[in-house]
């Protein structure tokens, strides 16, 4: 009685297995798990396809391409922005001894690159250039120095007055030495009062557009991936 008892127990799971129900709802389980998975995976970029705000970044539809000047770069001597094709490219113009903006706009700047690090392969990210309007006092040695401070993958560059301007200019970025209140009167004690608005260029070495202040690391950064996504890059 035994024997027979567990044979038709065992005939009975059986069935249960073969029943197509059953394959039908363990099939629905296996799906829903793939789904949720990736579902949980994605929930991190689901905002990138939303209109990016103007506050944080203004396209220009016009695409004009960076101007081409001849900047100086610590261990590379003088360098054309005509190099810059081949990636994407975020231009903050400031300067060394800059009390509190450029600091602080640095640093925003190293919090969104941790931000894009996360989510991006190398090849996508932007390189960050801290260019000086300031080539009296910062030579690209200490300009080098400065932004390492920072951020080990930022690069500082300076030019003639004239290049700087050429740069900067037509995108609203302007600078005017202020006397130091602070300071005795001397050619080397002076501010200089500068925008802080960020170019960013394509790999084809095209401004987009700008981020205009005031920054804010994570819009930057999902920005910047809804940009490179919607071009291709």
């Amino acid at each position: 009685m035994v024997n027979k008892k567990t044979k038709t127990e065992a005939k009975s799971g059986g069935d249960q297995v073969k029943n197509p129900f059953f394959k039908k709802v363990f099939f629905f389980i296996l799906l829903l798990a793939v789904l949720l998975t990736a579902v949980s995976q994605l929930l991190p970029f689901s905002g990138f396809n939303k209109p990016i705000s103007a506050k944080t970044y203004i396209a220009l539809p016009d695409r004009k391409p960076l101007p081409v000047v001849i900047l100086e770069q610590a261990g590379k001597g003088q360098v054309s922005t005509a190099t810059f094709k081949g990636k994407w490219h975020m231009l903050l113009f400031g300067y060394t001894f800059c009390p509190d903006v450029c600091p602080v706009e640095l640093s925003t700047l190293h919090h969104m690159m941790d931000n894009l690090r996360q989510r991006l392969p190398a090849e996508q990210l932007p390189q960050i250039v801290f260019v000086s309007v300031d080539p009296e006092r910062d030579t690209a040695d200490r300009l080098a120095q400065y932004v390492k401070h920072f951020d080990a993958d930022f690069i500082g560059m300076t030019g003639k007055n004239t290049d700087l301007t050429q740069l900067g200019m037509p995108f609203g970025i302007a600078w005017m030495k202020q006397l130091n209140p602070n300071s005795p009167a001397t050619d080397k004690n002076y501010l200089v009062s500068h925008a802080t608005t960020i170019i960013l260029s394509n790999p084809d070495a095209k401004v987009t557009g700008l981020f205009p202040a005031k920054h804010v690391a994570n819009e930057m950064a999902d920005a910047y991936q809804t940009i490179i996504q919607k071009e291709g890059n």
